[in-house]
């Protein structure tokens, strides 16, 4: 696989200052959109925050279940101003989508949209994993200060993911879905395991978190919010580890041993 990401050189600007535009001297979050095109044929658009753009679409791609793996990409082209991605699959992966139809559909996140929807929304059960709840502890610790467009502006969300007590990677976005995508992209990029990590979100996780999730094999699920009565149903019958942990530092295990 090849990525081309000309919006790297370009280093777009993730936060704006609007203290001469009016009384309040607070600098915002920059909203940037993205379309992807698979073989040519517009796929999605995605409202993100322009960093990691590589990471972003890679995830996307894999915890939506349109490819398999880094196997089914030939190449990956990212203009200089980060607005669009023509992605390049193999043919055998190509012929996987043809047969899915083409309509859109918004997601949770900040006006995004899929236009191509994978053709296998089957999910595998997850491969559990002993755990300890140190290593959630380590997590929100260690998010505190691998945030810093959190800390400048107020309005994004974040996910990492963990090695027992060890952070390997922390992503930032806008919306919580491309937090949780650029993770698992840059794990695939850097041939770290998903299946072998615990990974911990912000936001809070519906059902199609957990799909994300899932897709991507991760054993343990974590966040500082409640899951859904879905989301709960799924984390059973896939075996997926989920837990909370509590703004006093307590833990609830929703599903899995604790």
């Amino acid at each position: 696989m090849r990525i081309i990401d000309q919006s790297k050189a370009s280093r777009l600007a993730c936060v704006k200052d609007v203290s001469g535009d009016g009384p309040l001297p607070f600098p915002v979050a920059v909203e940037h959109g993205i379309d992807v095109l698979i073989n040519d044929r517009p796929a999605m658009h995605l409202t993100c925050t322009p960093e990691h753009l590589d990471e972003l679409v890679v995830g996307r791609l894999f915890t939506e279940g349109m490819v398999r793996g880094l196997e089914d990409i030939l190449l990956i082209h990212i203009c200089d101003q980060g607005l669009r991605a023509k992605v390049m699959l193999t043919p055998e992966a190509a012929e996987r989508l043809e047969a899915a139809e083409t309509a859109e559909v918004s997601t949770c996140c900040t006006d995004n949209r899929t236009l191509l929807a994978a053709s296998d929304t089957s999910l595998a059960a997850v491969r559990p994993i002993p755990w300890e709840p140190a290593w959630l502890s380590a997590a929100a610790d260690g998010l505190r200060s691998h945030q810093p467009l959190y800390h400048e502006t107020h309005a994004v969300h974040a996910a990492c993911l963990m090695r027992r007590d060890r952070m390997l990677c922390c992503r930032e976005d806008l919306g919580r879905h491309n937090a949780l995508d650029k993770v698992i992209g840059w794990a695939l990029l850097a041939g770290e395991a998903p299946e072998e990590c615990l990974l911990y979100c912000t936001g809070r996780l519906p059902v199609d978190m957990l799909r994300k999730a899932i897709r991507a094999g991760v054993p343990v699920l974590a966040s500082k919010t409640y899951p859904t009565d879905q989301a709960l149903l799924l984390a059973e019958q896939t075996g997926l580890t989920m837990v909370t942990l509590r703004s006093d530092g307590t833990q609830v295990v929703w599903n899995g041993k604790g």
